[in-house]
């Protein structure tokens, strides 16, 4: 009888576990349920393309996550518009100089809603003035400076393009502008995520010497990199403690 008391009581609070989406024996987020995305196909291109995975924890951002102590962080980080009471995940990239190139910063990225938009914010320095390259790369470690961070983060299969094309890499975000000293960014990304299969976290970012041409040259390089050029500065993207 006690047996069978216990096992009422253990499936009891699952069960409330799970309607109330809390922690349950120091587990976040215990019965987060899967979700599943599908991306429509491309006529003579790809098939339906389904994604199932779990619903991220979200964690409360309400409180300071990412300390910035630096100089140099405070700089690149505006803390004034800095968000600091959403709900969601955070990451963060600082980028580095390639090659003595001067160019560095720091990239901030939010997501809201669990397989939602990432916002990409925070600021740039030392690059030349016009167009360049904003790309995610596959891998996540980097080796003599730039150099080995691999090619663009593809995800799925595609060639590489804009980032409002219905064809490109994953890791494919456009270009910035620069004109002043300082780049001031803030990009709005819909394909790329901080969680899932399509999860950016890990890998590094890169920005391009040029501007990306989208892939709409007809040679192969624009077809894989868009013609940008070697990366002026990287950094490996982390979750924000």
């Amino acid at each position: 009888m006690n047996l069978r008391l216990y096992v009422f009581c253990g499936q009891l609070f699952w069960l409330v576990a799970v309607l109330n989406g809390k922690s349950f024996q120091g587990i976040p987020g215990y019965g987060r349920n899967l979700i599943i995305k599908a991306l429509p196909a491309i006529e003579d291109y790809q098939s339906n393309v389904y994604e199932v995975f779990m619903e991220p924890y979200l964690y409360d951002l309400g409180r300071p996550a990412y300390p910035l102590s630096s100089s140099r962080s405070e700089k690149q980080i505006d803390l004034a518009i800095a968000p600091r009471s959403a709900a969601g995940l955070q990451a963060i990239v600082h980028l580095e100089a390639d090659d003595e190139s001067g160019v560095e910063g720091t990239l901030l990225f939010t997501q809201i809603v669990p397989n939602g938009p990432v916002t990409v914010e925070g600021n740039i320095t030392g690059l030349s003035a016009g167009l360049h390259g904003v790309h995610v790369h596959q891998a996540g470690v980097i080796k003599e400076n730039c150099k080995e961070i691999g090619p663009h983060f593809i995800a799925y299969y595609g060639r590489h393009g804009g980032p409002r094309d219905h064809v490109r890499h994953v890791g494919d975000l456009g270009n910035i502008k620069a004109d002043e000293a300082t780049v001031t960014v803030k990009l709005v990304d819909h394909l790329i995520s901080l969680a899932g299969p399509r999860s950016i976290v890990g890998r590094s970012l890169a920005i391009s010497k040029g501007e990306d041409d989208y892939g709409r040259a007809s040679t192969e390089d624009s077809a894989l990199t868009g013609t940008s050029g070697p990366a002026v500065a990287c950094g490996i993207i982390g979750y924000v403690n």
